[in-house]
């Protein structure tokens, strides 16, 4: 009798671990090897109010164009919704502050994850010493049209700025991001 309850305790501990890991909210998204941001509440000072950009995401030879709209406040967080370029909902991203991300997936797109596109929205638009705060194993440095990210002197992600068009190229991950803003 005393196998079978260790048995049966065993299997309910792992059960428990399972569930306890799928979900916990990851807050940290690997940006390049050996280099992760946090994914905190956004500056009190950063209000975003019906953000909207196009993305033109290059990877391995392919392109995809999505829709963005973000808003943040200081009220309900970060509110983030993905389209396909036709306006169907990809998925939405909820951060309220001081609680942990939530997301709505509404078109099951492989290899798409929301932390990882709000991470490179971070990237481009929290002010920089901000970001240095988040990341770990790596640095952000801001010139006038341009933010570097580096680690031990090796160039990770480089962001240039060139009025309405801002791109995103991250060398370890190998993709390219174009962020465009829809005139409103």
């Amino acid at each position: 009798m005393p196998v079978v309850i260790r048995i049966t305790a065993f299997v309910i501990v792992m059960l428990l671990t399972a569930c306890t890991t799928q979900f916990a909210p990851q807050n940290e998204v690997e940006i390049a090897d050996n280099a992760s941001l946090e994914l905190a509440d956004p500056p009190k000072q950063l209000v975003i109010d019906n953000w909207q950009q196009v993305l033109h995401v290059s990877h391995q030879q392919q392109q995809h164009t999505l829709l963005a709209q973000l808003s943040i406040d200081d009220q309900q967080g970060i509110n983030l919704v993905v389209m396909t370029a036709q306006g169907m909902p990809i998925f939405i991203l909820e951060k309220p502050f001081g609680a942990p991300i939530k997301t709505t997936k509404m078109l099951p797109i492989a290899g798409v994850d929301p932390r990882f596109i709000l991470a490179d929205i971070m990237l481009v638009h929290w002010p920089a010493d901000e970001i240095n705060k988040r990341l770990r194993g790596a640095v952000m440095d801001e010139r006038k049209d341009e933010r570097r990210i580096s680690n031990d002197e090796q160039l990770l992600i480089t962001i240039n700025f060139s009025g309405p068009v801002t791109q995103l190229i991250n060398f370890q991950h190998d993709y390219k991001i174009q962020f465009q803003r829809v005139e409103q």
